[in-house]
């Protein structure tokens, strides 16, 4: 497993909303930081409809495993040949192993923040 195309920072998320009020995640510090890779994946189209979910992909990578990675943190990506970071909110965590090697792995499907 080669993690070769940049460095990762996850940010977890907590509510800051006050109690009986609608949740407002905020940042509330790094849960991982490390290198990551860009994997291959398919787009199609997001039209939400009532009563279901649809989920809109921007990118997908792999990092070394941390189980402690939650749908809604934020992976702020920053590759190695950019000078600026993105912010993408995960929508989906996978956690296993790599298939070439038997590493434990994680890999993250993310959604643009300001898309």
């Amino acid at each position: 497993m080669i993690l070769d195309s940049g460095i990762c920072r996850i940010i977890a998320r907590e509510n800051a909303g006050e109690p009986g009020n609608m949740p407002q995640l905020a940042d509330a510090g790094v849960r991982f930081e490390g290198y990551y890779r860009e994997l291959s994946f398919e787009t199609s189209p997001a039209w939400p409809t009532e009563r279901r979910m649809e989920r809109q992909t921007d990118a997908r990578i792999r990092i070394l495993q941390c189980r402690g990675i939650r749908e809604d943190d934020v992976a702020a990506l920053r590759a190695f040949r950019a000078e600026e970071e993105r912010r993408f909110r995960i929508t989906r965590a996978y956690h296993g192993t790599d298939e070439e090697n038997g590493q434990p792995i994680t890999d993250l499907t993310l959604r643009e923040e300001n898309a």
